[in-house]
């Protein structure tokens, strides 16, 4: 009997269970629990919170006045970090897209647009993911040398393989580059860079670089062994200790009073100094029993004959001669010390001869021209060879008589030599006066808040400023 398939377009009927329960077939669509459009929208506010989150803390970087970033407020990465800041801010605050706020942010801080575009989005991506800035590979990839950029190497090995290019495989051809070519080349360059790059690189390193930040001066170069020398901190201090120091509290019965002596007593100065490789060098050291009755008291003088006869040598006689002391002295008023041929006024007489210091060459501008003046007269002088000059002739060779006619000669010059960047500075300086006292302040707040805008601030005590410190070997 045949059979007849007929074609039924509508879905089969469910199927009952093993329990005789019919089972639903499954809905082609679903209900969700929240509506796709809603979650879009909640995605979309998410993302602008944390785009929000992140502007605000770039901002933050950007102002602060911590060095935050890698080659200070105007190295590359800050740039990059003022880009991420243009493109969240384009995106909130203009509601620009994401292509174009980042190719608008790239062109603006000096970047190309297409490849700039696409690092700025990077950049900003892990900013507002990770809260990392970019960090620039420029300058840490591999440096590796190759011999075949040798134009010698090349040749000989073009060579090598011509002669021999029917009979040629990569055994052979390392057999001769390791055998023959290699150690050859491998000597000289080692030789070069051993005897003529590596002094020559560590010589420009300590003189460029060094020697200016410990403040040392290098005369005519250095040589190989100065350059091997370890450099030792030495520090120095001074203290002073009286006879009847003791403890300044006691326990004592009610209505009785402790008995002590009067006055500090005879007292002890010393000058010691450390240093982390030895400890206390005990023979650089230096007593005084100070006082006016006694051995005086500490001057810069016998701190200098100290540091000659006493701490230099017993830093070389404890540590030998492959060390170098870097002395860093006590700040004390004993110390302010000037040389025999210092330029002040308090050690000249006011006329030639006499007891009085001689001093070096000194100078004074004439006509915006630098003039050197001898303090001392010439060993052919009539009437004072070779003995100091003296206030008086000092003033007069500098065209100063103490005459009328003179006063009123100078007075034109004096008022001509101001420059007007200084009549500027004092007319800046009034106008904070001004300001500060109609602000309410009294004479001292006024004084800081003038003295906040006209001084230089040096906020770090181990070091000096560059300029500062050049100044100050001049």
């Amino acid at each position: 009997m045949p059979i007849t398939i007929t074609h039924n377009s509508s879905p089969p009927l469910p199927i009952p269970d093993d329990f005789g329960v019919i089972v639903p077939r499954p809905l082609k669509r679903r209900k969700l629990d929240v509506p796709a459009c809603v979650q879009c929208e909640n995605q979309r506010k998410e993302r602008r919170k944390r785009m929000e989150s992140a502007l605000k803390a770039i901002e933050k970087l950007i102002l602060s006045k911590r060095n935050a970033f890698a080659g200070g407020a105007h190295g590359l990465q800050a740039t990059r970090a003022r880009c991420i800041e243009s493109q969240l801010q384009m995106i909130i605050h203009k509601n620009r897209s994401v292509r174009d706020a980042s190719e608008r942010a790239a062109e603006s801080h000096g970047f190309a647009a297409q490849w700039g575009r696409r690092m700025v989005r990077s950049w900003t991506k892990a900013w507002v993911a990770h809260r990392e800035l970019p960090v620039s590979h420029r300058g840490k990839h591999i440096k590796a040398f190759s011999l075949l950029e040798d134009s010698e190497i090349r040749a000989e090995l073009r060579a090598y393989l011509r002669s021999n290019k029917w009979a040629m495989n990569p055994s052979k051809l390392t057999e001769f580059s390791l055998g023959r070519m290699v150690p050859a080349a491998a000597d000289q360059y080692l030789h070069q860079i051993i005897n003529s790059e590596m002094p020559r690189g560590l010589r420009q390193y300590m003189e460029v670089e060094l020697f200016p930040r410990v403040h040392l001066r290098p005369g005519k170069g250095i040589s190989m062994r100065t350059a091997q020398r370890r450099l030792v901190l030495v520090a120095h201090d001074e203290m002073t200790a009286q006879s009847n120091d003791g403890q300044s509290k006691s326990w004592v019965l009610e209505g009785e009073y402790p008995l002590k002596k009067k006055g500090a007593g005879r007292g002890i100065h010393r000058s010691d100094v450390i240093c982390s490789t030895v400890g206390w060098l005990q023979d650089a050291g230096q007593s005084l029993e100070y006082g006016k009755n006694y051995e005086g008291y500490w001057t810069g003088e016998l701190f200098v004959k100290q540091l000659q006869e006493k701490i230099i040598p017993a830093f070389e006689a404890a540590h030998g001669p492959g060390y170098q002391a870097l002395i860093m002295v006590d700040n004390s008023q004993g110390h302010s010390a000037y040389s025999d041929d210092a330029l002040l006024t308090s050690r000249m007489n006011l006329r030639p001869g006499g007891k009085q210091a001689r001093m070096r060459d000194g100078w004074y501008l004439r006509e915006g021209i630098k003039v050197i003046q001898k303090m001392v007269f010439p060993q052919d002088h009539t009437k004072f060879p070779d003995m100091p000059k003296g206030m008086k002739e000092i003033l007069e060779e500098r065209n100063c008589d103490y005459t009328f006619s003179t006063l009123q000669e100078n007075i034109p010059r004096a008022l001509a030599s101001v420059s007007t960047e200084l009549i500027r500075k004092w007319e800046h300086r009034s106008i904070r006066w001004m300001e500060a006292y109609r602000s309410g302040l009294d004479s001292r707040d006024a004084q800081e808040q003038v003295k906040a805008f006209s001084s230089r601030r040096y906020k770090s005590h181990c070091r000096i400023p560059e300029t500062l410190a050049r100044t100050l070997d001049a």
